[in-house]
């Protein structure tokens, strides 16, 4: 199998799946619990939030929150500053776990707009001047699109809000920029900021927030009060901790990784001018992660596409996977592209674990598949 849908999800790491399930049976005590080993696994949630804070070098004026996933930590970041009387700005491209938020939020009667993208992907930073004033509450837009990979510069956008906005909260979706590609918080305005595990070869089922102190944010999960009582739900400490080893490796081997994924993208583009006609890359003249490449097919669909591909054992996507299920494609359709390129649009996402060996066979057979379908469609 070749799997280049590592933006959906990641293989967990051999060593970080035997941690997991060395700690549920060595430390699956109660965190909440006074007696000492439950004591014992609070003081090691409490150091797991202290590596989170250095892998994202966030100011130390703040705490890293845990939940079940990164969409529960959009839910809670959304919801639970939301207010009536404040407006919120999201942008069009964001994950479904914001985009969808936001729009129950509207329906719910709060005041909310949405910042129009580029045609490059990236957040249509005059527009969003545009909407700014001291009414804005909260503006939340993604770091790292899920969908095309195009990079906003969260440094200069948190930069502007904050001129126009002072007491504007500005939260980022780093799902798909944590530990793979390089960024300091502490360089930015951010004042909060989601991760998850799962897609940095961690357990699935965990996902955390950073958020600046002072920031008070009503829960939307109510209970025995655990996470400082924005979270309720006894912690899954050895999910957590599975997660936390992922962030180490991860950072430790953060500017490796990088120039993998760079080299096997640049290599899956060399490769496609070479056997493949009538395509197009989306978000080209952006600033892209390496880890994700968004490339519309003219003359076939996506889906029919992608399993040609999986019958060769290739895992490819046509984008989020948390959107399957809908048709179109939403942040596409937010950058102009037409119905054509949406329509055989795929996205490929790679990982430290796949080779340059299976990117050319990827494209070999993606060239096999694109002549039997546009032969077929003549």
């Amino acid at each position: 199998m070749i799997y280049l849908d590592n933006s959906a999800t990641t293989q967990v790491r051999d060593e970080v799946a035997k941690f997991e399930y060395d700690c549920s049976r060595e430390m699956y005590f109660n965190p909440s619990s006074v007696y000492a080993a439950g004591v014992a696994v609070r003081a090691e949630l409490d150091t797991a939030r202290a590596t989170i804070m250095n892998c994202l070098d966030a100011p130390r004026d703040g705490k890293v929150y845990f939940t079940g996933s990164a969409t529960e930590a959009n839910n809670t970041i959304l919801r639970g500053l939301a207010k009536k009387n404040k407006k919120i700005l999201v942008g069009a491209g964001e994950h479904p776990s914001v985009y969808e938020t936001a729009k129950s939020l509207k329906n719910d009667g709060y005041e909310v707009g949405f910042v129009k993208l580029q045609t490059n992907g990236l957040l249509d930073i005059e527009h969003l001047n545009s909407l700014l004033d001291d009414t804005v509450g909260l503006v939340s837009f993604i770091h790292v699109s899920n969908e095309t990979g195009a990079i906003n510069d969260i440094a200069e956008i948190s930069k502007l809000i904050k001129s126009k906005s002072p007491k504007c909260i500005v939260h980022c979706d780093g799902v798909q920029a944590f530990l793979k590609i390089p960024f300091s918080l502490s360089e930015t305005l951010v004042d909060a900021y989601t991760i998850s595990s799962h897609k940095i070869h961690g357990p699935k089922g965990v996902g955390a927030f950073y958020i600046r102190n002072g920031i008070n944010i009503n829960p939307i999960i109510l209970g025995g009060g655990q996470e400082g009582g924005v979270r309720s739900g006894t912690e899954n400490a050895p999910a957590i901790l599975a997660f936390v080893l992922a962030c180490k490796i991860m950072a430790s081997k953060l500017q490796q990784n990088y120039a993998h994924a760079l080299e096997l993208k640049n290599l899956l583009i060399k490769n496609l001018s070479e056997k493949c006609t009538d395509f197009s890359i989306n978000s080209l003249s952006a600033p892209t992660s390496p880890n994700i490449l968004s490339v519309a097919f003219a003359g076939v669909k996506g889906e029919v596409l992608l399993h040609a591909l999986e019958s060769h054992g290739v895992l490819v996507s046509t984008g989020s996977a948390c959107s399957s299920k809908l048709s179109g494609n939403r942040v596409l359709q937010a950058m102009g592209q037409s119905p054509s390129v949406i329509e055989g649009n795929i996205r490929f996402s790679f990982s430290e674990f796949n080779t340059a060996d299976e990117i050319i066979m990827t494209v070999n057979y993606l060239a096999e598949e694109l002549t039997k379908l546009r032969k077929l469609k003549r």
